[in-house]
């Protein structure tokens, strides 16, 4: 930044765009009210300017403090940090600072404690159906929340989320379609909404194929060190196996291939292997698995419109976006691709 865009005031940038200063502080807050015309030629002027707004006098100004929070769990899952950096990134190109929690290591009381504190503005919850209390104190005070990746019943709020009923199905019939009828389902817990919807929309294709899901090959487990990986083991050991596996995520799947590797079970020539997410470790060549692909960058940026929205108080009522998934076949299914 050169030293005379240090010098430059809101008041500079609205006589070289020829609006009012009130103009630019709305476009500057994202609190709505202004074409889209307007908005892109001053977004021009303070890019080409380097101009940076004082955060702490705006917020005294608005009454908000350009921050928002984040509410993450298992962090561990890489598609969480993914999510994260996508909605960092688009808040961002707001001039909004994010803070992040993580209610495993947390819990939600310091969380709960920064709803009513006028620390945030806002609040997108990654992981809403385990984060109920937090969800709530937001919005008995009144503050704008957006849940993504997983849907919430209990409470009405924005949620943004992929098609993951009817991309289930369309895993079980591609499986189906290349001629596999000894499926398989890996899971973990249902009290997660991604996890339960994934199984469901399994089952009921194969239920409408006539094909149902064998009790036997259907396998759960928690989210313990190893637990997956130590099923695939005794997957790929067993003499009575599927011979085509849906996992309820990317994490799950890539930890029963490592289990399946370790006995020496072949994928895909001795068993094939589909997850869900489309982490980006997913396409690595020693990983090589078929997934079915969320939209991250595009879900984060509707979940990111959808809580400035609420902050410029443009709204009242809740909105749903649902986007849809895409099957990626690669080596974990496809011999034609060894």
């Amino acid at each position: 930044m050169n030293k005379s865009s240090k010098k430059l005031r809101s008041t500079d940038i609205a006589k070289l765009a020829g609006v009012s200063q009130a103009t630019v502080s709305r476009v500057l807050s994202g609190t709505g009210g202004v074409k889209p015309a307007t908005r892109d030629k001053v977004m021009e002027i303070v890019q080409q300017k380097g101009y940076r707004p004082n955060v702490f006098a705006q917020g005294m100004r608005t009454n908000h403090s350009a921050t928002v929070g984040v509410a993450v769990s298992r962090i561990t899952n890489p598609i969480v940090p993914e999510i994260l950096e996508e909605l960092s990134r688009q808040f961002a190109f707001h001039d909004r600072r994010v803070i992040v929690w993580n209610t495993d290591e947390q819990g939600e009381d310091s969380l709960i404690r920064a709803v009513g504190s006028g620390l945030i503005d806002g609040l997108v919850f990654t992981a809403a159906s385990h984060q109920i209390a937090a969800l709530k104190a937001a919005q008995d005070v009144g503050l704008p929340t957006v849940s993504i990746n997983r849907a919430v019943d209990r409470v009405q709020c924005d949620q943004v989320v992929s098609t993951n009923e009817e991309s289930a199905q369309d895993v079980a019939r591609y499986l189906l379609k290349c001629g596999k009828t000894r499926l398989g389902f890996v899971n973990g817990p249902l009290d997660r909404t991604t996890l339960a919807d994934r199984e469901k929309g399994f089952r009921t294709a194969l239920d409408e194929a006539g094909h149902p899901l064998e009790p036997r090959f259907y396998y759960q487990q928690e989210f313990r060190k190893h637990a997956f990986r130590q099923l695939g083991m005794d997957i790929g050991s067993s003499t009575n196996r599927p011979d085509a596996i849906a996992c309820g995520n990317d994490l799950i799947a890539i930890q029963i291939l490592n289990g399946l590797k370790a006995v020496g079970c072949r994928v895909p020539e001795d068993l094939w292997v589909v997850g869900f997410d489309g982490i980006e470790m997913s396409g690595w060549d020693l990983i090589d698995l078929t997934t079915v692909q969320q939209p991250v960058d595009l879900m984060a940026k509707e979940a990111a419109d959808l809580l400035l929205e609420q902050i410029a108080g443009a709204r009242s009522l809740p909105k749903t976006r649902r986007f849809r998934s895409e099957l990626i076949v690669r080596g974990s299914t496809d011999n034609m691709r060894l």
